[in-house]
């Protein structure tokens, strides 16, 4: 039975490309035929140790195997696209399929809770860098984590995730709590992500400039308030050093909001901000610096 990777951007060409270079073969699924075939063709898939590796077999286009029930689905498209990517890799989907979400963001997990179970579904977290650079580039600059959410429902699903990503070298953790897994990476997201696109600076440049850097961490610090108020506490006691670090170890990359205001593509904000801005009103938890931000990255999108 083969895997799916429905929405081959960023995060999901560097999947394909892991698994493929560790000959474990991959379904792609996207919007357009023409980006799956582009795929089966030889592409360029850059490590993190900016070794340059030729994928040159392994990816097949799914709409060609004309739909037949996979091992697993991973959905790797945007958090507002998890209901319609659903539906389009429902014929991949069978009864006994693990379904995978790597979004960022809260609010696709019902989505996916309502389409699929408990038992099938798996929320995971990325904890690496990715970047798309051209039709047929693909960079894993930094970072190698994925988390899972194993909990007593989906434990078998959540085992098989973890098997198949282990095939690619892949560092996996296991958390007993989807919401608070996902809240970690929404205060990551909520710093990292909307400094960032805000400024148009790279990773690197937030943990480096004194003036940013406080920025950064005033906003951590509103969004781990909002989070802890809500009772999804973050699972990292220091998120600080987290934040920092990674920003650190990928210097020059551009987050995946920020990518996607340069490319004048719908970014993530509602699923990130959102959910926190809500948060933070309902349980009375002042986060001024994290609003302005998101008013400013809001006016920055519908900018023609």
């Amino acid at each position: 039975m083969d895997i799916l990777i429905v929405g081959p951007g960023a995060i999901g060409g560097v999947l394909a490309a892991r698994w493929a270079l560790a000959r474990v073969p991959v379904l792609v699924l996207a919007r357009r035929r023409q980006t799956e075939e582009l795929l089966e063709q030889p592409f360029v898939f850059i490590d993190r140790k900016n070794a340059r590796h030729t994928v040159s077999s392994g990816v097949s286009s799914a709409r060609k195997t004309g739909g037949k029930s996979c091992q697993a689905v991973f959905l790797c498209v945007k958090s507002y696209d998890v209901r319609m990517a659903l539906r389009g890799a429902r014929p991949w989907i069978g009864p006994r399929t693990t379904v995978v979400a790597l979004q960022n963001g809260v609010g696709h997990e019902r989505d996916l809770l309502r389409a699929c179970g408990r038992a099938r579904s798996v929320l995971a977290s990325c904890f690496f860098a990715a970047d798309r650079l051209d039709e047929r580039t693909f960079a894993n600059t930094w970072g190698n984590h994925i988390v899972l959410a194993r909990e007593s429902a989906n434990r078998g699903c959540a085992e098989a995730a973890r098997s198949l990503l282990s095939k690619a070298g892949w560092q996996l953790s296991l958390k007993s709590s989807a919401h608070r897994l996902l809240w970690t990476k929404l205060c990551f997201n909520a710093s990292v992500n909307l400094l960032g696109s805000a400024c148009m600076a790279t990773n690197g440049e937030l943990a480096r400039e004194p003036a940013l850097k406080e920025i950064l961490l005033t906003v951590l610090a509103e969004a781990v308030a909002t989070a802890k108020a809500s009772n999804h506490p973050p699972l990292y006691a220091d998120m600080a050093s987290l934040v920092v670090r990674g920003c650190r170890n990928a210097p020059s990359q551009r987050n995946s909001m920020l990518q996607d205001l340069v490319a004048g593509r719908r970014t993530e904000l509602a699923a990130i901000a959102g959910p926190l801005i809500e948060a933070s009103r309902r349980r009375k938890v002042p986060a001024p610096a994290l609003g302005a931000l998101t008013r400013l990255v809001g006016a920055l999108e519908r900018l023609p």
